[in-house]
């Protein structure tokens, strides 16, 4: 049944189980036999398998969008024809300052570079998967508009008072931590009807982690 809900849905390492090559699209078997290597296999094996389960639960036509990371995936699926995307990431150690030049504008980077440790690489993550969801769901290019996106507000005062920066349109955005290796995001147009906050699913035989809300952004057309 097609309904206006906006749905996050979660594959873990298991979701593999439930693959199968006769239910790819005609686009995904042909990609399935340029897959090398035993993480990208892990990555598509999950991926498409959560892909699989949500077509099966959702009306045909619609939306879809698509994230994989270390062998689990995200989905997040809406509508028909709502500009809709999703990203996510593993946290793992990274060089913040030299990734935040090339993909944060000067307010960001301003900002992670008043946190350190723990804390830098969770606010660092959760700006990259909100830009990457604002590349998807807007098709934007990546990495050259990564930067234009994202929030902006003042470096020295409290994250919870930023705004969040959009291609043009009114935009909904929400980012989260999963357990504690992974974080999320998710961005669609802010259309009549659709919610304000997505609900979250598992695919089958995965177990959804304990699930904590990063933030939660609107912006206007204006």
């Amino acid at each position: 049944m097609d309904t206006p809900e906006i749905l996050l849905w979660w594959a873990d390492g298991h979701a593999a189980q439930a693959y199968s090559e006769d239910r790819l699209s005609a686009g995904d078997a042909a990609r399935a036999r340029t897959v090398r290597g035993p993480r990208a296999q892990a990555d598509w094996r999950a991926s498409r398998a959560l892909l699989q389960d949500v077509r099966t639960a959702l009306a045909e036509g619609a939306t879809t969008s698509l994230s994989h990371s270390a062998g689990h995936a995200l989905c997040a699926s809406g509508p028909a024809g709502l500009p809709l995307g999703a990203d996510l990431e593993r946290i793992r150690p990274r060089d913040v300052p030299r990734l935040a030049r090339w993909v944060c504008a000067p307010q960001e980077q301003a900002a992670l570079a008043r946190l350190d440790g723990a804390a830098r690489l969770e606010r660092f993550y959760l700006l990259w998967t909100l830009k990457e969801a604002f590349v998807k769901a807007a098709r934007l290019d990546f990495p050259a508009d990564m930067a234009a996106v994202g929030l902006a507000g003042d470096p020295d005062a409290d994250w919870a008072g930023w705004r969040l920066r959009t291609p043009p349109g009114a935009w909904r955005a929400a980012a989260y931590r999963l357990g504690g290796e992974w974080v999320a995001s998710a961005v669609w147009r802010a259309a009549a009807g659709t919610p304000a906050r997505p609900a979250w699913r598992a695919a089958t035989n995965c177990v959804l982690p304990p699930v904590a809300i990063l933030g939660e952004w609107e912006a206007s057309a204006g």
